[in-house]
C-alpha cells in the first residue's frame, strides 16, 4: 500500500486549513484520488479526534488501562454522518476533525481497502429496526464507501444479540466472542463497528528471556509483571525534553508502528502531552535504529464502553436525542447506543488486537524498559493514520500492588544486567 505525502516518512505538507471546494460533490469520483495533501489533512483529523476521545474516556475510566480504536470509531460515525444532513452531519464532521477533507467517504473508503489488504481487518454494519424504508442512495454508499448494507434486525431480541455477537466474533478472528450483552430497549439504529489487528514484530522477542519483574505504578508501588527482554534490540527513540518523556517506535512487519509515549515522571497529564506531542514531526524527530536494552511487559488487556456520553461531551448529544438522518429516512430516527470493545494481546512474536491495542517503551539508565505507565499510539507508517490509541496504567491489575524497593538498588540491578551496547 503506497500513498503519497502524509505524516509518514514523505515531505510534510504545511497545515492549515485550504477551503475544500464547493463543487466537490459534482466531480466526487473524478477528483477523489488519495494525493498526499488529502490524506495528510485527513491524519491530521483522526489524529486530533483519538486525541480528543482518549482524554474524554480517560475521564471516564477512573485510572484504568483505556484500549480504543479512534479508526473503527471514525468509520462508523462518518457511515452515520453519510446518512445525516445538515447540522448533525456538520457536528459529526467536526467532531472528528475532518470537515475539510475532501471526498471524506472517497477517501475512507479507498483507506479501508488498502489497510485490509495488510494485517487489518475492519467491518462497520449498520443494524435498524423492522419496518424502516432505508433511502436506496444511503444503501448503496454504504456498500460502496463502507463496504457495509445495513442490516434490519428481526425485532426479536435474543436472535438479534446472538447474530450481531456472531458477526463481531467473525469480525475480529474470535478475539471478541461477545460484544453486546443485551440489546438497548426499542433499538432503531445500532451502530457497530469491528477491527482486528494482527502484527509481528519486525524483530521479535526471544520467549526463553522473558521472565519475571516489575512495573512502577508510581512513586510508591510497584505491581509483579511477566517481562519480555532483548540485550540489543534494534529501536529507534529519542527524548523529548521540553516535556520529559522519551519516545520509541517499534515497527512490526507490516506496514504499521507502535509508537510509544513513556514519562520520566510518574505524575503527568496523558492529555497535555498528547496535545503538545509533534506528532506531525514525528519522522524527522525518529532517529536510526540503535541497539537498544529493552524490556516490555507480556499484557492481556479488554476494554469495552458504550460511547453515548464520551460522544456528548465532544459536541455529539443530538444523534441520541434529535439528529437529522434524512438522507437514511424520512421517519424520524436517534441513536440510542455506540458501543466500542477492544482487546490486546503483546507478547513475543508481536501483538494481536481487536478494536484497539498498547505497547510502550521507557528508559531507565542505560536501557529501554517499559516499566512504568505510558501512552501508545499504532500507525499506519505511510499516511500517519492513527488506528489505535490508548494509555496502559497497570498491565497486572489482579496482582496486589507491592511497597517499592529503594530505587538505586533497582536501577543498579537494571545496569548490570543490560550493559549498554558498545
Amino acid at each position: 500500500m503506497v500513498i503519497a505525502g502524509a505524516v509518514g516518512c514523505h515531505e510534510q505538507q504545511p497545515s492549515g486549513n485550504i477551503d475544500s471546494s464547493e463543487e466537490e460533490g459534482e466531480a466526487e469520483d473524478k477528483n477523489c484520488e488519495m494525493t498526499g495533501k488529502k490524506s495528510q489533512r485527513l491524519a491530521d483529523g483522526l489524529m486530533r479526534f483519538s486525541i480528543d476521545l482518549l482524554k474524554e474516556v480517560q475521564l471516564e475510566s477512573n485510572r484504568t488501562n483505556v484500549i480504543l480504536s479512534p479508526l473503527s470509531i471514525a468509520l462508523a460515525l462518518s457511515h452515520l454522518a453519510l446518512g445525516a444532513a445538515n447540522q448533525t452531519e456538520k457536528h459529526l464532521l467536526e467532531a472528528m476533525h475532518v470537515e475539510s477533507v475532501p471526498c471524506l467517504h472517497h477517501m475512507l473508503g479507498t483507506l479501508r481497502r488498502r489497510l485490509t489488504e495488510s494485517t487489518l481487518s475492519l467491518a462497520s454494519r449498520l443494524y435498524l429496526q423492522k419496518g424502516f424504508e432505508v433511502k436506496d442512495e444511503f444503501l448503496e454508499d454504504s456498500e460502496k464507501y463502507y463496504g457495509a448494507k445495513p442490516v434490519t434486525l428481526s425485532g426479536i431480541s435474543e436472535d438479534d444479540l446472538a447474530a450481531i455477537n456472531k458477526w463481531v466474533k467473525e469480525a475480529t478472528n474470535g478475539q471478541i466472542p461477545t460484544f453486546l450483552q443485551q440489546l438497548p430497549e426499542n433499538t432503531v439504529v445500532l451502530l457497530l463497528n469491528a477491527i482486528h489487528f494482527h502484527g509481528f514484530w519486525r524483530n521479535k522477542f526471544d520467549a526463553s528471556f522473558t521472565g519475571p519483574d516489575v512495573f512502577h505504578l508510581d512513586n510508591e508501588f510497584v505491581v509483579p509483571v511477566e517481562m519480555m527482554k532483548a540485550q540489543k534490540y534494534s529501536l529507534s527513540w529519542f527524548t523529548l525534553e521540553s516535556q520529559d518523556i522519551q519516545v520509541a517506535k517499534f515497527p512490526f512487519k507490516s506496514n504499521m508502528s507502535f509508537v510509544v509515549i513513556v514519562p520520566n515522571q510518574y505524575t503527568w497529564d496523558t492529555s497535555h502531552v498528547l496535545e503538545n506531542f509533534p506528532y506531525r514531526q514525528l519522522c524527522r524527530l525518529f532517529p536510526k535504529e540503535v541497539p537498544t536494552a529493552v524490556k516490555i511487559p507480556k499484557i492481556k488487556l479488554d476494554y469495552q464502553l458504550e460511547l453515548n456520553k464520551v460522544l456528548g461531551q465532544m459536541g455529539l448529544r443530538e444523534l441520541f436525542t434529535s439528529p437529522n438522518l434524512q438522507k437514511i429516512t424520512d421517519e424520524p430516527l436517534f441513536v440510542s447506543s455506540i458501543q466500542h470493545q477492544s482487546t490486546l494481546e503483546l507478547k513475543e512474536d508481536g501483538v494481536e488486537a481487536s478494536a484497539a491495542t498498547s505497547i510502550a517503551i521507557s528508559r531507565s539508565v542505560s536501557a529501554f524498559s517499559l516499566d512504568r505507565p505510558f501512552v501508545f499510539i499504532i500507525f499506519e507508517d505511510e499516511t500517519g493514520i492513527p488506528l489505535f490509541i490508548g494509555s496502559v496504567q497497570n498491565p497486572n491489575p489482579n496482582a496486589a500492588p507491592q511497597i517499592k524497593a529503594p530505587r538505586d538498588s533497582h536501577e543498579a540491578t537494571d545496569v548490570n544486567e543490560y550493559p549498554m551496547p558498545k
